[in-house]
């Protein structure tokens, strides 16, 4: 059966998509020898903290995670071992058998390593997904049953890239042809609500009220506000308010509006830069 074309959309999103795990599998393997391991050392210890058997993993076992020949999953654990990392164990209902756990070392090792793993995951959980949404289904087979002949998935949008997002105040006069949207919590001053000078309030999308008032637009803060904003906008109800924001700059230049006066210290210029991929 022929294949539809891939939308040009696809190759932007699979490049990506690719090039951001092979950022994030650098960045990993950075972090592993700052704390003392080889990045196949840091893979061999989650490998056996992350089995969720009732044992222990056994060799075997943690060659197929590792996706290595059995010989080269003994060499591995035979380094990690003399390194004071893991440790075996026989097996009490066949001695044949060997289990591998973490010595108190590895452990150590283990979890301060995955608690920077899961906070940069956390940074990049609305751009990897970004890329990688729609990238499945887009390959249709012609006549497929109850679609037209080369109609794309729902929810693939070839206009996803490229997009056109601005910040201004809120009172700033609005431009032509453009949508604004408040991305305060907080409803500005002086406005009246029959007269609101944008389109639609977004409340969902600004930083949390603690994160707020421990910012206080403290230029000293800002980078550390920007972390942890980040870190927000990727857990619910923020990421859908996000998702929604980024399907309205698809569709036309967007602009961001705010009461904050320094505009490139403020929550809605973080969330520009999120927005356009920076």
């Amino acid at each position: 059966m022929e294949l539809v074309p891939l939308p040009d959309a696809a190759y932007s999103r699979l490049l990506a998509l690719r090039t951001g795990l092979r950022h994030f599998e650098r960045w990993s393997a950075r972090q592993a020898r700052a704390a003392g391991l080889t990045p196949a050392q840091h893979q061999l210890l989650l490998a056996i903290r992350g089995h969720t058997g009732t044992d222990s993993p056994t060799i075997g076992e943690v060659a197929d995670y590792l996706l290595l020949r059995h010989h080269s999953a003994v060499e591995l654990i035979d380094r990690a071992e003399s390194a004071g990392l893991v440790k075996r164990s026989r097996s009490e209902s066949d001695h044949r058998m060997v289990h591998l756990s973490l010595t108190k070392k590895g452990e150590a090792r283990l979890e301060a390593l995955s608690a920077l793993h899961l906070e940069e995951l956390e940074r990049l959980a609305f751009d990897i997904p970004s890329a990688w949404e729609g990238l499945g289904p887009v390959q249709r087979l012609h006549g497929f049953p109850g679609e037209p002949d080369g109609q794309e998935m729902p929810g693939f949008d070839a206009r996803a890239h490229g997009v056109d997002v601005g910040v201004a105040r809120v009172y700033d006069p609005p431009g032509r042809g453009v949508t604004r949207v408040l991305v305060d919590r907080l409803w500005p001053r002086g406005i009246a609500k029959d007269r609101a000078p944008f389109s639609d309030w977004l409340k969902d999308v600004a930083p949390s009220t603690d994160l707020r008032k421990w910012y206080g637009h403290r230029p000293e803060r800002f980078e550390e506000f920007a972390r942890r904003y980040r870190r927000e906008l990727a857990r619910e109800p923020a990421r859908k308010a996000f998702l929604h924001l980024r399907s309205l700059a698809e569709s036309a230049p967007l602009v961001l509006v705010t009461a904050t006066r320094d505009l490139e210290l403020s929550g809605a210029a973080v969330l520009r830069d999120a927005l356009v991929g920076r």
